[in-house]
């Protein structure tokens, strides 16, 4: 007897019996990745504006010649990418704005640095006599030799290597210079209408939590104050209305009051005498923030590098800070500098946001799981009739269980927790119903102990 699979709309031409497997099980997408932190560099000196940079903690210098810098540099900006590296997967970078370009010319060939800033002055160009044929080309920066190109005849051979740190031009065959220094390179100014347009650019890339340090030498006051109404407009925006579960770090912003906004109110000296401005704590709280998965809490956290804290608060002056919604560090019975209380600054609880959503670790959960929503329910792929929203309440049921196993949330009911509202679905639209209870960590222990 013949046998086998089959297609259902070629058939088969001799009789048997014929079986097709197929599995019924719907897949779970997963949950998004998290520890990515979005950091806009704000009165950097190189590097292309307008443009999101990304770092990764396995290969933090990858972008060097767009940075100008090292991340391991004694630079203001790259210590908040160091910073955010403590914690973070990924961190992206932004310059909002970028100044002239150094220059210099010295016979047939003209060099421009590939970016605005001061940092282009610190190029260098050597044209030296190869030994056997043609000559060979040195660009350095602040003493290091950056690019090296071998055995060079003309100026049009040099172009084409197409160096990412000078644009070269001019015609003709290269000719021996001992040193050609860059000059004339000037940082630019970032305007809030600068800063603004990376507000709105960020939404185009996929990020977890925003650090926003908004340095008082560089942004007056009232630029300051405007630049924060504009983050948290941002940022309700991204999560009330284009369901983008984002989140931002801010530094002694007064009453922000959202659960999107981390204000950070203190901070911490470095093992090498830094001492830390709250702003560039930002980068750190926003890689703690990113890199935390959602079953964890940011409550006691050792803040890694840190030695002492600038402001540390006293007791009274804690409890009126978390209760204001702040986030700041204390010194743990260790001695060791770390995170009081993982939480945002929501402080105003009325419904449909009680107490819980205030801690970072349950928002988080929370985030998490609508993000997995987002992945696993996009539009026009289940069928919105009695056969579809059985899948889709299997499918709500296995991510329900994908958090519950991984400690996330607790109590699930699978029968109840994850339904579609029958009554109300039809036509191209369809209702859920779903409970959720997120489990946070053990912070508050009490304890009663009777002596005998």
């Amino acid at each position: 007897m013949a046998g086998g699979t089959f297609d259902s709309l070629a058939g088969k031409v001799r009789p048997g019996t014929y079986i097709n497997f197929e599995s019924t099980r719907q897949d779970v997408v997963g949950i998004g990745e998290r520890g990515t932190v979005l950091i806009p560099l704000i009165g950097h000196s190189y590097g292309p504006a307008g443009e999101f940079i990304s770092l990764t903690n396995s290969a933090p210098d990858a972008q060097l010649s767009k940075l100008g810098f090292s991340v391991y540099d004694n630079n203001d900006q790259m210590l908040l990418i160091r910073e955010a590296f403590k914690n973070a997967k990924t961190v992206i970078v932004y310059i909002p704005s970028q100044g002239e370009k150094a220059k210099a010319e010295s016979g047939k060939l003209k060099a421009v640095a590939k970016y605005g800033g001061s940092r282009g002055n610190e190029l260098k160009v050597t044209v030296a006599q190869n030994l056997i044929s043609g000559f060979d080309v040195t660009v350095s920066l602040d003493k290091k030799t950056v690019s090296f190109y071998e055995g060079l005849l003309t100026v049009e051979e040099l172009m084409a290597q197409n160096d990412s740190w000078i644009d070269f031009s001019g015609t003709g065959d290269l000719e021996e210079i001992i040193d050609i220094n860059l000059s004339d390179g000037k940082d630019g100014v970032d305007s809030i209408g600068d800063i603004s347009n990376f507000l709105d650019k960020s939404e185009s890339i996929k990020w977890n939590t925003l650090a926003f340090p908004l340095n008082p030498e560089i942004l007056s006051e009232e630029s300051i104050a405007a630049l924060y109404e504009a983050v948290v407009k941002k940022i309700e925006y991204l999560r009330e209305d284009a369901g983008k579960y984002r989140k931002a770090v801010v530094a002694n912003m007064d009453n922000p009051d959202y659960e999107g906004i981390i204000n950070v109110t203190n901070s911490v000296v470095l093992a090498d005498g830094n001492k830390l401005t709250p702003d560039q704590v930002t980068a750190w709280v926003a890689g703690a923030d990113a890199g935390a998965s959602y079953t964890k809490s940011n409550t006691y956290v050792t803040y890694s590098g840190a030695v002492d804290i600038v402001g540390a608060k006293t007791h009274e002056e804690s409890v009126a800070a978390i209760n204001k919604g702040e986030f700041f560090f204390s010194f743990s019975e260790a001695g060791e500098v770390v995170v009081e209380y993982d939480i945002n600054s929501l402080k105003t609880f009325k419904k449909p946001k009680d107490k819980t959503y205030r801690k970072n670790r349950v928002l988080r959960v929370f985030d998490s799981f609508a993000e997995s929503l987002m992945l696993n329910f996009p539009p026009n792929k289940f069928d919105n009739s009695p056969i579809g929203w059985d899948v889709m309440e299997g499918l709500g049921k296995a991510i329900l269980k994908q958090f519950a196993d991984t400690g996330a949330i607790k109590n699930a009911d699978y029968d109840k927790d994850f339904l579609v509202d029958r009554s109300k679905s039809s036509a191209d639209e369809t209702y859920f119903n779903i409970g959720l209870e997120p489990i946070d960590s053990a912070e508050k222990l009490f304890f009663t102990i009777k002596t005998r």
